[in-house]
């Protein structure tokens, strides 16, 4: 296995998250830069519910912890959603063993369908 340095300035999640994902799988270095990025929202996350947990903890808030609760709420929805997209591309880029390469549908992403499609016309042609 190829050592990759894990980016600068990742938190513990983000640092967990890089260790786990390049023991697990072997990524192009597009796919590790995404990685990167997924794990610094994995740590952007950590901090938001950090704040939030805060926020929360006050048993009468006022209209303003209400309105930075809210702000706070939105911006946790979406970078959940980005970091979503961002593992599902991970995933695919993968070139090791994994657990996306173990679907039992036959393999993920547009280059797995694209061989699946091939290998069928041939069969039904052949």
């Amino acid at each position: 296995m190829i050592k990759v340095d894990e980016p600068a300035g990742l938190g513990e999640r983000g640092r967990r998250m890089w260790r786990e994902t390049v023991a697990s799988w072997s990524l192009n270095p597009a796919h590790l830069v995404l990685l990167g990025e997924a794990c610094r929202i994995a740590d952007r996350l950590e901090l938001l519910d950090s704040m939030l947990r805060s926020l929360a903890g006050d048993v009468n808030p006022n209209v303003e912890q209400f309105a930075d609760i809210s702000g706070l709420l939105a911006e946790s929805r979406q970078q959940s959603s980005a970091l979503k997209l961002l593992l599902a591309e991970v995933r695919q880029g993968q070139t090791g063993s994994g657990p996306a390469q173990q679907d039992p549908a036959g393999g993920v992403g547009v280059a797995s369908l694209t061989a699946r499609i091939a290998d069928r016309r041939r069969k039904t042609s052949g």
